[in-house]
């Protein structure tokens, strides 16, 4: 057998088998594949992204829950102590801070 020969039955193999076109076809469906695992890791993020986002938010409102609570608890620590009478041997019993009180126009049962 000589080169010629050899070369004319590979040729002929390639082309007749579809040899270039079962090559072709492997680039092209290489690619497919790629964009597949692409748009599958992207719809993954945007999920992840998602639960975050909600997860954020959660967090946000639950702070915002907390904060009110806390402000409460302040506000009412403070009424308390506006109303602690420092004499205590006394009979009138009567709170230190009234005046103020009045003038803030804020009552015990405002708090």
């Amino acid at each position: 057998m000589d080169v010629t020969t050899i070369l004319t039955t590979l040729l002929t193999t390639l082309l007749s088998g579809g040899g270039v076109a079962s090559f072709m076809q492997y680039k092209q469906n290489k690619k497919a594949k790629e964009l597949e695992n692409d748009k599958a890791a992207s719809e993954q993020w945007r999920e992840l992204f998602g639960e975050q986002t909600r997860t954020v938010q959660t967090l946000r409102e639950k702070l915002h829950q907390e904060r009110a609570l806390l402000e409460q608890e302040r506000r009412q620590t403070l009424m308390c102590r506006f109303y602690v009478c420092e004499k205590l041997d006394c009979m009138d019993r009567e709170p230190p801070h009234t005046e103020i009180m009045k003038e803030l126009g804020t009552t015990v049962s405002k708090i």
